[in-house]
């Protein structure tokens, strides 16, 4: 009864296994959305989104020369003076260069925009084998397969419609044109907005190459108060994002939670997604590189996601505070555009290392991550990193992995007087378990010996899961035929390493006690759980397929040494 108790404890652990693992790949739930003037929750109330203001720019492409400001104030003047004639901005764009990226401030936005960062290329795209025979079966394709293609290209990570550091007054819309001039080692750049209200952004380059400090002045020149002053950041996109997939999008820290924006459909100008509270930093960014602003102080408002009547989706910053006439509000930032590096963020502070999120386990990933580095540092490749690290991980787990399965012989040896207490005491269950756990103590065996190495490792597998998802480190790495580690393998070789070493295991676990629908479950698990890895990044998977295969040698030994054993205790048995 106990072996079969075990076993029916670890299918438990497994079959939650891949219900968590369908649950989180989708139906995780995303954040709510929320109405722009209230905190509510409320989904689908229209937010005041205004129009393009008149005479501005859209933020992408080419300014034109000479772009006409209808009715623009001079900067500092009240809206009771007469309007200046209609002043010509002209086209500038202003090169950024850092030993991290390249950008250009753009005079149709005055912000950063067609960032490419200078260390990173664009990850190769994955082609599956798989995909390509059912494609090509289907007549949707007759082209060659190729494992990946591209990958040489420098990685953008804001697009030449992108720009970081929009800035504006009320419902966020589309910005510009401005004025820009050199300052020193900077740029300033100002506008005027119909309201009477003058922007300034000042720009200059941060202590750090993936870092700018950006500081935006709102000053009121007009009659009127006005309130909502905002400053975002955006790009085009569109299409909904799935949790692997590393595709850009609106992200921030508010209330010390980050927050998403997956389905660019959830938002269209009518309906946004609204969060509220301290503001940690707001932006764009995919599962390893982000461009960002967080406030330099303590700031109290809200961010909001929502695409722009130009097409460009973001987040946006924004202080609920009126601006009286007359009155001037200055808003500092530091800008980052770079990768998600655990060690380059924490040094940054600001919580910006909150953007890499492993999960629940996250204290053991960051454990699993710094023993990965030092291995690499060693081997100089990320695939034998991670096979060192699976080896030190079994090797951790050696002890409690070697007294399960020695306790699962035990408990297989305890079988047959375990079955003839079953047929003895069938009538009076309660007996049955006292005399079941008597034999237990008497023989030195746990009912759960078998379950709690699993039990144990849960933690270990799912935050070093986490490690594979989100760590740039293994980004576009390399190892044999494989290209990317943090993409799934398209050749499928490492997930049938896996399901043929699994069914290895398998066999050499003893069913007899199992009923038949136990036995047809049992035998379904590792066609269920290599399912499962076609879909996991390739990393993962040659960790899991090194340490079930170093899971079997062990087994093999144990029986080996098992037998043998049993031989000699018949063999001297008169």
């Amino acid at each position: 009864m106990g072996n079969e108790q075990d076993r029916r404890v670890l299918l438990a652990i497994i079959l939650s296994l891949g219900v968590y693992y369908v649950w989180v790949s989708f139906f995780a739930p995303r954040p709510t959305a929320q109405d722009l003037a209230g905190s509510d929750g409320t989904v689908g109330v229209e937010s005041p989104v205004q129009a393009p203001m008149a005479g501005s720019a859209s933020a992408g492409g080419d300014a034109v020369p000479g772009v006409e400001v209808a009715g623009a104030t001079t900067p500092g003047s009240d809206d009771s003076a007469a309007e200046v004639p209609a002043a010509r901005v002209p086209e500038r764009k202003e090169p950024v260069q850092t030993e991290a990226f390249t950008a250009v401030i753009d005079s149709s936005s005055g912000g950063i925009q067609d960032l490419v960062l200078t260390d990173y290329t664009e990850s190769p795209v994955t082609h599956a084998l798989w995909s390509w025979v059912f494609d090509r079966l289907s007549g949707r394709t007759d082209a060659p397969w190729t494992a990946y293609t591209g990958g040489d290209e420098p990685k953008r990570i804001l697009g030449e419609m992108g720009a970081i550091g929009l800035a504006g007054v009320g419902a966020p819309t589309g910005d510009g044109p401005y004025w820009i001039e050199r300052d020193g080692d900077g740029w300033v750049a100002h506008r005027t907005t119909p309201e009477g209200v003058t922007i300034t952004k000042t720009l200059r380059p941060g202590d750090d190459p993936h870092t700018m400090r950006v500081e935006v002045s709102f000053r009121n020149g007009g009659s009127r108060a006005v309130d909502r002053l905002w400053v975002g950041v955006a790009d085009q996109m569109d299409g909904k994002a799935g949790r692997f997939d590393n595709i850009p999008r609106p992200e921030a820290l508010v209330d010390d939670d980050v927050e998403h924006l997956l389905d660019i459909s959830d938002v269209d100008g009518s309906r946004v997604e609204r969060f509220d509270g301290p503001v940690g930093w707001f932006g764009v960014g995919d599962r390893y590189f982000m461009a960002v602003l967080a406030p330099t102080e303590e700031l109290v408002g809200s961010v909001v996601m929502d695409t722009l009547a130009d097409g460009r989706t973001g987040a946006f910053m924004v202080d609920g505070q009126a601006l009286a006439p007359g009155e001037t509000r200055a808003i500092s930032f530091l800008a980052f555009m770079g990768p998600k590096e655990l060690d380059l963020l924490q040094d940054l502070d600001h919580d910006l290392d909150k953007a890499v999120e492993f999960g629940f386990f996250g204290f053991f990933s960051r454990i699993l991550l710094f023993l990965l580095k030092i291995f690499y540092m060693g081997v100089s490749n990320w695939g034998l990193a991670i096979i060192a690290l699976t080896v030190l991980v079994k090797a951790a787990f050696f002890p409690l992995t070697q007294k399960a399965f020695v306790s699962s012989k035990k408990m297989q040896a305890l079988q047959p007087q375990l079955k003839e207490l079953q047929e003895r005491y069938k009538d009076n269950k309660e007996l049955q378990s006292t005399e079941t756990m008597k034999l237990f103590r008497e023989n030195g065996v746990s009912p759960m010996g078998g379950c709690l190495p699993s039990l144990i490792q849960l933690p270990v597998w799912f935050a070093l899961y986490g490690v594979m998802l989100r760590s740039v480190e293994l980004y576009d790495s390399s190892f044999l035929y494989l290209k990317d580690l943090t993409a799934p393998d398209p050749y499928g070789v490492l997930p049938v390493i896996y399901a043929v070493a699994i069914l290895a295991q398998q066999r050499m676990m003893p069913m007899g006690s199992m009923d038949p629908a136990q036995q047809r479950v049992m035998k379904m698990i590792p066609l269920v759980f290599a399912f499962m890895m076609f879909g996991f990044p390739s990393g993962l998977v040659l960790y899991f397929s090194v340490n079930i295969i170093l899971t079997v040698f062990q087994q093999w030994l144990i029986n080996r040494n098992h037998d043998a054993s049993q031989a000699r205790e018949q063999k001297a048995t008169p």
